[in-house]
């Protein structure tokens, strides 16, 4: 796990920053926008100037749907800037990352340093192992009164022997989640683990989807610690176990990569129903291993065999969903064939940590059919052997379980494949550029900014940084060195003050001269220059 690099983290990826990466202004633009694969909600959003200094008013950061806005105070002046981020994505994870341009000058290209460690690595790897406490203890408590309610019976013996230790289970997943609120804001905030004494990380971590899934867990918990409490005494302690476990399948569901994957109304449930048949194996291990240790064994084998009836249906049921919650993990974007998941298994490390998880899934359902077609059967013969072998096998399942919970809790670690590049993923636009005339501004950006079939897409606004409504706007291109006389284009409105066109045929490469016609109206006309590489300059030029 210290080994998954950490850039592996963040799940939503950036399509497109404007300014681009890179990029020179002429002028300074009005605000920085960032667009995502998905739904995101920031951090921090800054622009930092080449002191070091905040540039912008983070009460100026807006998020709309997968679009991150930063309004950017009217007239900064010249030089180099670098755009930091830290948002959280829809499954409820970090994902940061920075991008730089110049305002009247050119950025240098990126130096080649080692990458900085993360001082939140720590929390996340923390986050992990404090994620599989509170999965084991949350499933092994809520899917033990699960078990009292469908296996047990009106059994008093078993329950008074084995609700002690549900409810230190309980008190266990409670105190774990409590825990994981704080150290996952601590990693939304790229904070070590001492920040746990700041509010900022609670504060962070409870306002996430995390903080979303323990609140859910947490009523969970009070539901079957108070139908453990009146189990036997009226019809409410039934109701509760029940309400308890079905909702500690939902709080699996209220985050995490696998309740987020498109399409989240199959995806969530589908990981709500994996997790109440989780619960109700995980649940019943240790109350069955109590029955086999001081039931009678006319009793003990009456438990075992029933829990095995009822297994049947839920491991098929656990099966099945898990199945499609893996499929649509491991394709890629875009992906549409089998070998483009097989690849992914292969070559990524959410894939070999799924690899890992299947295997040890392989290992418990062995034990689970050896269980059931000869150790249950054997306990009708009697004797003290088939007993012993079947507590054996019981407690062999816990640590098998125990090392799924882990490595499904490793999973926070690294994207899935469906978040990385196969198709969704694009490059940001080639050439991105702000200029000015007479208060008025002109945001250019012009994809891919290579010979051929070009994008170009022109937004207008007025000094204050307000949408520049215009009649009409026309494109006219020149490359004198070339020879190339202007091709004069219009561009086709795409709402107030905004234009652009899909066509944009420019042949060559070389340095073009663009100039922009735009009527405000009938009085009013701007002009806008500038000029623009087009593909690689050609060799001995600048």
């Amino acid at each position: 796990m210290a080994a998954i690099p950490r850039t592996g983290w963040a799940h939503a990826v950036l399509m497109e920053s404007v300014p681009a990466d890179g990029a020179t202004l002429d002028a300074p633009p009005a605000e920085l926008r960032l667009s995502f694969n998905e739904p995101v909600s920031p951090i921090r959003f800054q622009l930092l100037d080449q002191q070091g200094r905040d540039m912008a008013d983070p009460a100026g950061t807006v998020a709309e749907n997968d679009t991150v806005r930063l309004a950017l105070p009217p007239g900064l002046p010249q030089g180099l800037y670098v755009a930091s981020y830290r948002m959280t994505s829809a499954d409820g994870h970090p994902v940061a990352g920075s991008f730089t341009f110049g305002i009247g000058m050119t950025p240098p290209p990126p130096a080649a340093t080692p990458e900085p460690d993360d001082p939140a690595r720590t929390a996340a790897l923390a986050g992990v192992l404090l994620r599989a406490l509170h999965y084991a203890a949350l499933l092994a408590g809520t899917g033990g009164g699960l078990f009292l309610l469908l296996v047990g019976g009106r059994s008093s013996a078993l329950s008074d022997r084995v609700t002690p230790a549900l409810g230190a289970m309980l008190l266990a997943a409670g105190l774990s989640g409590l825990l994981l609120v704080g150290v996952t804001g601590a990693v939304l905030t790229g904070q070590p683990l001492a920040a746990l004494a700041t509010a900022s990380a609670w504060s962070t971590g409870a306002g996430s989807s995390v903080g979303l899934s323990i609140g859910i867990a947490a009523l969970a918990l009070l539901c079957t610690a108070g139908g453990l409490a009146g189990w036997g005494r009226s019809k409410a302690g039934w109701l509760l176990l029940a309400a308890g476990a079905l909702l500690g399948a939902l709080s699996l569901a209220a985050t995490g990569h696998a309740a987020t994957a498109p399409p989240r109304w199959l995806a969530a449930p589908l990981v709500a129903l994996h997790g109440l048949m989780a619960a109700f194996w995980v649940g019943a291990l240790w109350p069955l291993a109590v029955a086999l240790r001081l039931e009678p064994a006319a009793e003990a084998a009456r438990l075992t065999r029933r829990f095995s009836r009822l297994a049947v249906g839920a491991v098929a049921v656990l099966a099945g969903a898990g199945a499609i919650l893996s499929v649509l993990q491991l394709r890629p974007a875009g992906a549409v064939s089998g070998s483009a998941i097989l690849e992914a298994i292969l070559s990524t490390g959410y894939g070999w940590l799924w690899s890992g998880k299947m295997l040890a899934v392989l290992l418990l359902l062995g034990l689970a059919a050896w269980n059931r077609q000869s150790l249950t059967p054997a306990l009708d013969r009697g004797g003290t052997g088939p007993v012993r072998a079947l507590r054996r096998s019981i407690a062999l399942e816990m640590a098998v379980a125990g090392t799924i919970l882990l490595l499904s809790a490793s999973f926070a670690l690294t994207p899935p494949p469906r978040a990385r590049s196969g198709g969704v993923e694009r490059p940001p636009p080639g050439f991105s550029i702000v200029t000015v005339r007479n208060g008025h501004m002109a945001i250019i950006d012009v994809d891919p900014a290579r010979p051929g079939r070009n994008r170009i897409r022109l937004h207008l606004q007025d000094e204050d940084g307000k949408q520049l409504a215009a009649r009409e706007a026309t494109a006219e291109w020149e490359l004198p060195t070339a020879g190339i006389a202007p091709l004069r284009r219009p561009l086709s409105s795409l709402g107030p003050g905004f234009f652009g066109s899909d066509d944009m045929e420019l042949p060559l490469a070389g340095r073009w001269e663009l100039r922009l016609d735009v009527l405000i109206d009938d009085f009013d006309k701007q002009v806008f220059r500038t000029r623009l590489q087009l593909g690689e300059p050609a060799a001995g030029t600048k």
